[in-house]
């Protein structure tokens, strides 16, 4: 029976059913061959390794070294790089010790600060290896990580968000409901719903549909942008005004929440857009073939890097060890 006499004896419903069924099937096979090719590629390479054939290029490509040597502005910007993420994965380490083995800081507030704390030490960590090394070529799943840590970190500073405003403008329902297990669970939520996305944007990467693929990580990027600072700037504004209201805060206690914020929001802001400039320029240098395209590019690549290990540095220093001074 060929498919029109098959669409005419179905129902209405049952013939929509029918094209989902095999535009799914249809997607299905395609991500299915797409993968399959890759990791045969993956496999061909290193068998050409072992066979003798292209021995040098493939022992390259298959040993970690540094991305960025051959200059004397490379070897500066790896070690400005490196020790920016060695303070940062050390600060991070330090305030999860801190709130795991001090009772003092076994509250909700200090609880999402160690769960933001975890999520900036894998993220500055993954970053850090992950673009100044070829780890990735040697292990393309390290980019799946990568992103999981990213959007968790992402996550976190709003969950961090929500919390001090709970805290302050409830504080006696807070203190019934919002507790440290409550704080871990959505802790949980986040860290699950963020490897669900790092798999989206993993498969964007694998289909290697350039032009559609790259549309999406910029529409992915655009929207983190904006959700991340409209959460923290709006509830930062109504625990400000309830605070004002109550009488209960210093002219020198607001300031410093307000510079708090701002730092934190800058150090992100600027770190999506230069992402998604970065991601713009890239499409319109693949498409266009344009050689000063694709020389802006790297700048923004440069910037990318180091803007991200210190918004994943800073935060343990601004967020918890800001009070000890």
């Amino acid at each position: 029976m060929t498919l029109k006499q098959t669409l005419k004896v179905i129902s209405p419903y049952k013939r929509h059913t029918y094209f989902f069924r095999r535009i799914s099937v249809a997607l299905l096979v395609v991500f299915v061959e797409k993968v399959f090719r890759h990791y045969n590629s993956l496999a061909a390479t290193k068998s050409m390794g072992d066979n003798g054939f292209e021995s040098n290029s493939s022992s390259k490509r298959l040993t970690l070294h540094l991305t960025f040597i051959e200059t004397n502005f490379e070897i500066t910007f790896t070690c400005v790089i490196f020790t920016i993420a060695f303070f940062g994965a050390i600060g991070n380490l330090a305030a999860i010790g801190k709130i795991i083995y001090d009772p003092k800081y076994h509250t909700p507030t200090f609880a999402v600060i160690g769960q933001l704390a975890l999520a900036d030490f894998l993220s500055v960590t993954f970053v850090s290896f992950g673009l100044m090394t070829n780890i990735v070529k040697i292990w393309s799943f390290f980019i799946f990580i990568l992103n999981i840590a990213v959007f968790s970190s992402y996550v976190h500073v709003c969950l961090f968000s929500g919390v001090r405003y709970l805290v302050t403008v409830y504080p006696l329902q807070s203190r019934q409901h919002l507790t440290v297990t409550a704080v871990c669970l959505c802790s949980l939520t986040i860290w699950i719903t963020s490897g669900v996305a790092g798999v989206v944007v993993y498969i964007l990467k694998i289909l290697n549909v350039t032009y559609v693929s790259r549309i999406c990580i910029i529409f992915i990027d655009v929207v983190l942008l904006l959700t991340v600072c409209i959460i923290m700037i709006c509830l930062h504004v109504k625990k400000i005004r309830t605070l004002q209201d109550s009488l209960s805060v210093t002219d020198h206690s607001q300031r410093r929440m307000n510079i708090v914020l701002t730092v934190i929001i800058s150090i992100f802001a600027i770190l999506q857009i230069s992402l998604i400039s970065a991601e713009i320029l890239f499409t319109l240098s693949f498409h266009l073939r344009l050689d000063e395209i694709w020389n802006y590019y790297g700048y923004f690549y440069y910037c990318n890097i180091f803007l991200g290990c210190l918004n994943f540095s800073c935060n343990p220093y601004i967020l918890f060890f800001l009070q000890f001074i």
